[in-house]
């Protein structure tokens, strides 16, 4: 059956006729025999060995690039690859991606496969397409036995992926293997590696939470104050990270509390959440932006943290080194000026009282903590008229400017007694309760935004100017009437009514549902309308 096919079992083989031109004479193409590599990947080890027995080639690989000693790696079929050695099977051979069968063994932990494919003469150093080698892999499944096994036929230890700079003692800090570093650190890993975006093993075991393993890179000379190449260091990390643990013992060790991570100190991750300046940070380590992930140190954990490393020396008017704006809806641009924004606009420049001031608001469950790390930093000298980059004070944030709060229907905002009492901290302290930021809002709109009639009526009680107007002549009354909550409009009925009450002049302005409409009018049907 010339230019046909035969079929004999499950292999098949073609012979293709070659287009040629007329009066040449025939070209014929084999396809390789591939009946030993599908019986290997097929695990069928008695037709492997007929085959042999038949003179089939050992080495044939699929089009990938796999062999059937690599199938035998693959299965941790150590009699197949016996079979295969001693039938002549190349014991360094690899697929399109440079993955060989050590690798493949190395994956799968299999310490006596390892030693057979090492005894046959595999190269322990032989790195994938990608620069990963088997070492590496041993290291990230933890394999004790295996990784011992390729240290002894010479590993490199210290060997890094090009592209990402990572290491077989980076990998296995990274998934809490603490004999697997013991035994890598035993044998010469650089302990002081770090990785393209900036991870040394301490890194990785700060973010863990993983103390025994921190220990014992410390003790292998690991530099509690070695930041990464992206100037992160251990301290901020472990706290952002929510280690309360692994902090103490490197601040034990001689950590520098003026260290920080993507500017961010570690008296800010201890004094409240700082998501708002690390999310780039997380972002470009690919790492989630959400609540779990910035969540940080439990309440009381922080304020215990805070008063170790205020003790320690570190600086308590220390400012976020970053810039970065409050939701998904500001360019920066504007600023507070930004129709859709919480009334804030660049929050570079927070001090830790900032940063608590505006966990403060809305703290729930924590606002006991978060109102006593304040009061421990006011009364460390911490400067409440500090402003971040846009003018906004510690006591705007902790009335509400930068927290929306949008609820439908709602008569008034949901009552925060962590608020009220953060903002009679900071007025006792000496606040200016008039000040105003870059869009001159003050605290009282900021309170007004929210909804908030207790603190209105604190911050009223104590000077609050009433009729104050902001960039766009608002006063706390008209935003009380409405105002954009990212895209959607909120009056709070009761808080303007208790606004009137307190004797604002209601003439002031325009209506603040009215003044939106025109707005969204005014800019087209692409703006949301209330």
């Amino acid at each position: 059956m010339a230019g046909g096919a035969w079929r004999f079992g499950p292999w098949v083989w073609l012979v293709v006729v070659a287009v040629r031109p007329l009066g040449a004479a025939p070209t014929t193409l084999t396809v390789p025999d591939l009946r030993l590599v599908v019986a290997a990947q097929e695990g069928d080890v008695r037709q492997v060995r007929l085959l042999i027995a038949a003179r089939v080639e050992v080495n044939t690989p699929r089009p990938d690039g796999t062999t059937p000693l690599m199938w035998a790696a693959h299965r941790d079929d150590l009699e197949m690859a016996n079979v295969l050695l001693e039938a002549g099977a190349k014991v360094d051979p690899t697929d399109e991606q440079g993955v060989g069968p050590l690798a493949l063994a190395a994956e799968n932990g299999s310490l006596t496969l390892v030693n057979r494919l090492l005894s046959a003469g595999a190269d322990a150093r032989r790195a994938q397409a990608n620069g990963v080698t088997p070492l590496m892999i041993a290291a990230r499944v933890g394999s004790l036995p295996v990784v011992k096994a390729l240290l002894a036929a010479g590993a490199d230890p210290s060997a890094a992926i090009p592209s990402t700079g990572q290491t077989a003692l980076m990998w296995a800090t990274a998934e809490r293997h603490r004999e697997v570093v013991l035994a890598l650190l035993a044998g010469g890993a650089n302990v002081r590696a770090a990785s393209a975006i900036g991870f040394t093993p301490l890194l990785f075991a700060a973010r863990n939470g993983d103390l025994d393993t921190a220990a014992v890179l410390v003790e292998a000379g690991a530099d509690v104050n070695q930041s990464g190449n992206d100037g992160t260091h251990a301290l901020p990390l472990a706290i952002v990270s929510g280690h309360q643990a692994v902090a103490k013992y490197l601040i034990e060790r001689g950590a520098n509390v003026n260290g920080t991570m993507h500017g961010v100190s570690a008296l800010h991750a201890a004094a409240g959440k700082v998501d708002l300046w690390i999310r780039d940070w997380l972002r470009a380590r690919r790492a989630s932006v959400d609540a779990r992930s910035t969540a940080g140190l439990p309440a009381n954990e922080r304020v215990e943290l805070t008063k170790l490393l205020l003790a320690r020396g570190a600086p308590v008017n220390a400012r976020t080194a970053v810039s970065t704006f409050v939701g998904l809806g500001i360019s920066g641009r504007n600023g507070a000026r930004d129709p859709i924004s919480t009334h804030v606009g660049d929050l570079k420049g927070a001090t830790p009282l900032w940063v608590a001031a505006y966990w403060a608001n809305g703290a729930g469950p924590d606002a006991a903590a978060a109102v006593e790390i304040m009061r421990v930093l006011l009364a460390a000298g911490a400067d409440h008229s500090a402003t971040t980059a846009d003018g906004t004070t510690p006591l705007m944030a902790a009335a509400g400017l930068g927290h929306g709060s949008y609820q439908p229907g709602a008569d008034r905002g949901a009552r925060s007694v962590s608020a009220e009492a953060a903002v009679a901290a900071l007025v006792e302290a000496g606040a200016d309760v008039n000040a105003v930021n870059e869009a001159r809002f003050t605290a009282l709109h900021g309170a007004a935004f929210r909804g908030l009639n207790e603190v209105i009526e604190y911050l009223v009680q104590h000077g609050a100017s009433l009729n104050a107007q902001d960039f766009r002549g608002r006063t706390a009354f008209r935003i009380a009437q409405g105002a954009q909550q990212g895209f959607r409009v909120q009056p709070w009925p009761s808080t303007a009514a208790l606004i009137e009450k307190l004797g604002a002049d209601t003439t002031i302005g325009v209506d603040g549902l009215t003044d939106e409409r025109e707005r969204a009018r005014a800019l087209g049907p692409a703006r949301s309308r209330p």
